[in-house]
């Protein structure tokens, strides 16, 4: 009896560690715990080396077995993709890290810039300004620079990385800053970076696209909550004087002028667009200026975007002031055709004022080019819209075309090609080259 009784109770007593060792494991559970110190702080990733971690602290490593949900370490921030009409002016890629200089005194290279703003003012669509900045060296010992770079594809400029300027010497950096088919400013930024200075110096690069009659602003955005009413002023880039003719082929309301009469260097124009109405892709300005018949603005709207089949320099054809007897040669021209274009027609049949012939087509460096002659109908007169359709290799690529059929007016020059830019003065205009064969 006495030995059941002991066994009991050491049975008993091995029952109640038990419980107490459970208790002691549950209420680790329940009641937090230190947090094990953190692992040392990994070196930072070198300048301009991508990394997946985020600008945070650094984590605790995870334990196998923790069962974190691993759809949380899918999470990445990412940078914001540029809309459309900051995309000409995108960098081409990622901009290359400035280089580490260890010891590297904590400001930018004693260098004059010659102009310190490079801007070529107005330049014709589709065509490139050319300039130069000339950097000086105003200190007392050599300065070699490690790098020069642009900010923008759009800009192109010669090697210099390594070239060294001794005191008092200058060294040039050729610039060419190319013109995009649609109006509007392009800016670009030079960054110079010197050996033994830790900050760059900047030079920024601008010129804005624009015909002789240039719209303000450049572009009309329906785009959300925007106002359906409103007023653009169209003006001439070389001052002289003209009238508007119509808007989209009808009478365009013009804000009362100061002076009398409508020839003037400047009109300021009405437009609205109700809610209820279909919105076109352009708002078209017709002119009696000798050298820009069309000024072609463009509307920002929800209408879809359409298809691109091959890829064109441009999607809509200024073909500018047609000659009633003569027509008028175009060209157009895709980035990756590689045979010649064989077909070319207008949408609108016998609808339209005017037909297209193909004249010929070849290869140039920068695309496969078409030569095309629009001949306008007898007695066709005044301003048109339509779809010119192009053809290459079996591939159907729909354009938009706009002109006007309309007799020279007397006394009109036909405009001068102008000799390459070099370094204008800041803020002053370049003379306008060349226009292409497809600006008005």
């Amino acid at each position: 009896m006495l030995q059941s009784n002991a066994t009991r109770r050491s049975w008993i007593a091995t029952l109640m560690a038990a419980v107490a060792a459970f208790g002691a494991v549950a209420g680790a559970r329940a009641t937090p715990q230190t947090a094990p110190p953190e692992p040392p702080a990994q070196a930072p990733a070198p300048s301009g080396q991508a990394t997946d971690e985020p600008a945070t602290a650094p984590a605790v490593p995870k334990q196998k077995g923790q069962g974190e949900d691993p759809r949380l370490d899918r999470t990445r921030s990412r940078t914001p993709r540029p809309d459309a009409r900051e995309a000409a002016d995108a960098p081409a890629t990622r901009e290359p890290s400035d280089p580490v200089q260890d010891g590297a005194i904590d400001a930018p290279p004693p260098l004059t810039i010659t102009p310190a703003r490079l801007d070529f003012g107005f330049m014709m669509p589709n065509t490139n300004a050319r300039g130069t900045v000339t950097l000086t060296n105003g200190g007392s010992t050599p300065v070699t620079l490690l790098s020069v770079t642009a900010s923008c594809k759009c800009t192109t400029i010669n090697d210099a990385a390594g070239v060294t300027i001794e005191p008092g010497k200058s060294f040039v950096i050729e610039t060419e800053l190319s013109g995009a088919p649609m109006q509007g400013v392009r800016r670009s930024q030079l960054k110079i970076i010197a050996k033994g200075y830790a900050r760059p110096v900047n030079v920024a690069v601008q010129g804005e696209v624009a015909l002789p009659v240039r719209a303000v602003p450049a572009y009309i955005n329906l785009v959300g909550e925007r106002a359906r009413a409103g007023e653009t002023i169209v003006e001439s880039t070389d001052g002289t004087p003209f009238r508007v003719l119509s808007v989209n082929g009808k009478p365009a309301t013009i804000v009362p002028q100061d002076a009398p009469g409508d020839v003037h260097a400047r009109h300021k124009l009405a437009w609205s667009f109700p809610e209820n109405e279909p919105t076109g892709d352009f708002w078209i300005v017709e002119t009696d200026h000798p050298n820009c018949a069309l000024v072609d603005v463009r509307i920002r709207n929800a209408n879809p975007i359409k298809r691109p089949v091959l890829r064109m320099r441009e999607y809509r054809i200024n073909a500018g002031r047609i000659d009633p007897v003569d027509g008028v040669r175009i060209e157009v021209r895709s980035k990756d055709a590689t045979a010649p274009f064989e077909f070319v027609s207008v949408k609108g049949g016998v609808a339209c004022p005017v037909t297209a012939e193909l004249i010929e087509s070849h290869a140039e460096d920068d695309g496969m080019v078409a030569v095309i002659q629009l001949k306008p109908l007898p007695d066709a007169r005044g301003y048109f819209a339509d779809t010119l359709i192009v053809g290459s290799e079996g591939k159907l690529q729909e354009l938009d075309l706009f002109g006007t059929i309309r007799p020279k007016p007397e006394g009109s020059v036909a405009p001068q090609p102008a000799p390459a830019a070099s370094s204008p003065a800041p803020g002053a205009p370049a003379a306008p080259p060349t226009p292409p064969v497809t600006a008005p």
